[in-house]
């Protein structure tokens, strides 16, 4: 009886000193949390590439691994029976682990990171780092030659040069690589802007084909301080998502997204 329980209280004495070291952890990790989501939702896919990328579950599940388990794993290992030299190494091991997972989940984050915004015949495109052939960025255009640490650079596509060309174009496209892709077909945005113009209809008219999503709209163009008939708007779409528009004025300010099918 005697050797149970002090074998009860010697248990519940480990698990309150763990649980001590446990619950700091936790608070540094949600702290290290924050911080990484502010990178993540504000710097390199701030609205609305968050959502069209997908990037809210995937980080969210980067973040509940990272955070639950050096908690768990400090509870599991730390024990008032090891030497503060055994406790440090297991913090240590513990904060390797964490920090490796973090790293190797932040990275795939990064090289999936929108850098660029294109217009395509009639539409713009985001494209993502990992999406662009960096081969062909020393031929793009001055100031698109090299990848944004963070934001996206505007630009356009242009025409085929010929029917080589253009075939060539369409097999790609059929594989997934589409112009707005390919730093050789970019051109500068102040080059598009006409045909940018051209190609953009009046909000008006999206609303009247989507009376399901005119609330949704509304809101958008109350945020942006402007009257309907003053706002246009192009099919927004990424590898990913093709269910959004952009909304812009007359001087193609970038004014609203919104989650709608812009496409007849």
């Amino acid at each position: 009886m005697l050797w149970q329980s002090d074998c009860v209280i010697s248990f519940s004495e480990r698990i309150r000193f763990a649980m001590r070291y446990a619950l700091r952890h936790l608070g540094i990790s949600v702290v290290v949390g924050f911080v990484f989501a502010f990178f993540v939702f504000w710097l390199i896919y701030p609205a609305p590439y968050r959502s069209m990328l997908g990037v809210d579950s995937i980080f969210f599940i980067i973040l509940l691994v990272d955070v639950a388990c050096g908690p768990l794993l400090t509870l599991i290992l730390v024990s008032p029976a090891k030497t503060p030299r055994e406790r440090w190494l297991d913090f240590g091991l513990v904060g390797l682990i964490q920090i490796a997972a973090l790293c190797y989940g932040m990275s795939s984050l990064w090289m999936a990171r929108p850098v660029a915004l294109i217009f395509e015949v009639d539409r713009l495109v985001v494209v993502t780092a990992n999406e662009i052939d960096t081969a062909e960025l020393a031929v793009a255009p001055a100031k698109m030659n090299k990848l944004p640490l963070w934001g996206v650079m505007k630009g356009g596509t242009r025409s085929p040069k010929d029917s080589d060309e253009l075939f060539a174009s369409l097999n790609n496209e059929i594989a997934g690589i589409s112009p707005a892709m390919r730093p050789s077909w970019w051109v500068a945005w102040d080059q598009q802007m006409t045909e940018i113009l051209a190609r953009a209809k009046p909000l008006s008219e999206l609303i009247s084909r989507r009376p399901e999503q005119v609330e949704l709209l509304l809101n958008v163009v109350k945020t942006s301080g402007l009257a309907v008939n003053q706002l246009f708007y192009l099919p927004l779409t990424s590898s990913k998502q093709k269910d959004w528009v952009v909304l812009f004025d007359i001087s193609l300010r970038f004014v609203g997204y919104a989650p709608v099918d812009g496409f007849n």
